[in-house]
């Protein structure tokens, strides 16, 4: 029926749909396992390490950890708490077998000594991405995030929110 959603488009519709909430998860799917206690680094720096390790966890589609690295209080901009959060991992990585990340850190302002706010750009690809040339030719979608972390004893993801970006963003 003309009009109508078929099972199809449905079906890529919610694959589009929590592909920004899966970039997400694969932010936060390293926190613990990359140590960000301190140990003589600067709060940037550990900030640095948790972005870096986030990236290498996605692309091994590391999900395991996930409940332990998102904060408590955790909600996204489409009011996802972290039980929803989790199990959105779970359906993300099962539809995704080959996931390659390229990110870039724009900003992080400290809010507190405990909270930072991050902005950064993400591209996502099935392929690998070499460097900011190679995008284009990848067809790879990209976001721009602003992540709440928020500091007890490691940086935990608090709060996200994104919006689609384009390729100029990199510039």
């Amino acid at each position: 029926m003309p009009g109508s959603p078929t099972a199809s488009t449905a079906g890529a519709r919610a694959r589009r749909a929590i592909t920004p909430a899966g970039i997400i998860l694969l932010f936060v799917a390293a926190l613990s396992a990359q140590g960000c206690r301190g140990g003589g680094e600067s709060a940037e720096e550990q900030i640095g390490r948790f972005i870096d390790a986030a990236v290498q966890a996605a692309e091994e589609r590391s999900a395991d950890a996930l409940g332990e690295l998102v904060h408590d209080d955790y909600i996204d901009q489409q009011g996802r708490n972290r039980k929803q959060l989790a199990l959105l991992s779970h359906a993300y990585f099962m539809r995704h077998r080959n996931i390659h990340l390229f990110s870039r850190i724009d900003n992080i302002e400290f809010l507190a000594e405990n909270q930072a706010s991050v902005s950064l750009l993400v591209a996502m690809a099935g392929t690998v991405i070499s460097d900011v040339n190679a995008l284009a030719s990848l067809s790879a979608r990209v976001y721009r995030f602003e992540l709440q972390l928020i500091k007890e004893d490691d940086w935990r993801l608090r709060h996200a929110s994104w919006e689609p970006a384009n390729l100029g963003a990199f510039d």
